[in-house]
């Protein structure tokens, strides 16, 4: 089978795509748990999140969270119920981090009136950007004993100044991406 420019060029391009999309997740979970056995979930603690990050101490994104979470684990098929096979509790951070550009390097060069004064600048530097992180922890407790069987965690890149529809996104993005490994296979 051939592939003609333009469709090899439209794959290149979903691929890209799909790689940029800036959520990085990963999990860990207690392999002795049977998960299948899980039908129902109530939340761990209550909604309110204290930080003193004003970033993070956020009723309204933490509202979002919740709704979000909700929502994912209703379209898997759990009940919330007073009564659970399991908990629910999550941990959202921002975290400032620092990226370097080992080298950057300019060449200028001027010439000044009547061609009398002239210059040439060299410069090599590295180049330090400043830039928040958003990690987002998803924690599933065994109703039963309370201990920790489950824990999904994302991060990705944030603005400072969001509009709360791009917030709204982020969130239900990471949330997604998160709990599409629940339950492990």
């Amino acid at each position: 089978m051939k592939i003609q420019p333009i469709t090899g060029l439209v794959l290149l391009l979903l691929l890209v795509a799909a790689g940029c999309s800036g959520i990085q997740v990963s999990q860990d979970y207690d392999t002795q748990m049977q998960f299948p056995d899980m039908q129902t979930y109530a939340w761990k603690s209550p909604l309110n999140k204290d930080s003193d990050d004003i970033r993070e101490n956020n009723p309204l994104l933490h509202k979002r969270f919740r709704e979000n979470i909700d929502r994912v684990l209703m379209e898997k098929g759990y009940a919330r119920k007073s009564n659970p096979d399991f908990l629910v509790d999550y941990e959202y951070s921002i975290k400032t981090r620092i990226y370097s550009e080992p080298y950057n390097t300019g060449f200028g060069f001027g010439v000044g009136s009547y061609s009398r004064y002239g210059g040439v600048n060299v410069m090599s530097a590295p180049n330090v950007y400043e830039y928040d992180v958003g990690m987002l922890a998803i924690d599933v407790y065994d109703a039963g004993y309370d201990t920790l069987i489950w824990r999904g965690m994302g991060s990705e890149k944030i603005s400072s100044h969001s509009t709360p529809q791009n917030t709204s996104e982020m969130v239900r993005q990471m949330v997604e991406a998160i709990l599409e490994q629940f339950p492990p296979q």
